[in-house]
């Protein structure tokens, strides 16, 4: 990673640790039962102009009425990637066991390399772990707003000569609410069942 490019990723990283930090200095008494954190106030998605895998757009009124996960990455990613969404399909299978998996329960890619992530590419890609998972993308604009209001760090390399290029990005899975609304992040290290029961917790009490 060059120095210009590791400076921005380094200070998007340390605003997103310190939002982290005073997010769990909150009074929350439920806080540290969790993967991760939820915030006390959860910010509602605006401007949200994204494209799934079927070419339908995205939009906040898109995550109303549902809990929606989220994990923001590309689909050539050689590691973490895979790995979450491996993840992702054994905490939908999780709460299927314990039926506690209904309708207004989603999962979605939302992929930061639109110039290799096709929509084409991104229904096949999300199929491969589970046929119900949406995939998503957008232009670089529409990203980057996104990604800002979820806290999701990326950094596409500006010399994308080699076709096998790499992205950086951060690894959590956020949750969105019913009110569209940014309502949790659960930071790696991420196993299903820890998930299900953080979900559990959270769904609870927001009910």
């Amino acid at each position: 990673m060059t120095i210009k490019k590791f400076v921005p990723v380094t200070l998007a990283l340390i605003a997103i640790a310190a939002g982290v930090f005073f997010a769990r200095q909150q009074p929350d008494n439920h806080q540290a039962e969790l993967s991760g954190f939820a915030f006390p106030s959860p910010k509602a998605l605006t401007d949200i102009a994204l494209i799934d895998q079927n070419n339908a757009t995205i939009t906040a009124e898109s995550f109303k009425e549902k809990w929606t996960f989220i994990y923001v990455g590309y689909t050539f990613c050689p590691d973490a990637c895979p790995m979450t969404l491996t993840i992702m399909d054994q905490l939908y299978s999780t709460l299927a066991d314990n039926n506690e998996l209904t309708e207004d329960v989603a999962m979605m890619l939302v992929s930061v390399d639109p110039e290799r992530d096709t929509t084409e590419r991104l229904k096949s890609y999300v199929a491969h772990f589970n046929e119900t998972f949406t995939g998503a993308t957008g232009t670089p604009d529409n990203l980057s707003s996104f990604a800002n209001q979820v806290s999701a760090v990326y950094s596409v390399p500006e010399d994308r000569s080699d076709a096998n290029y790499l992205v950086d990005h951060s690894s959590t899975i956020i949750l969105i609410d019913p009110n569209a609304a940014v309502h949790a992040i659960f930071t790696p290290p991420q196993a299903a069942e820890k998930l299900s029961d953080d979900f559990r917790l959270l769904r609870k009490r927001f009910s």
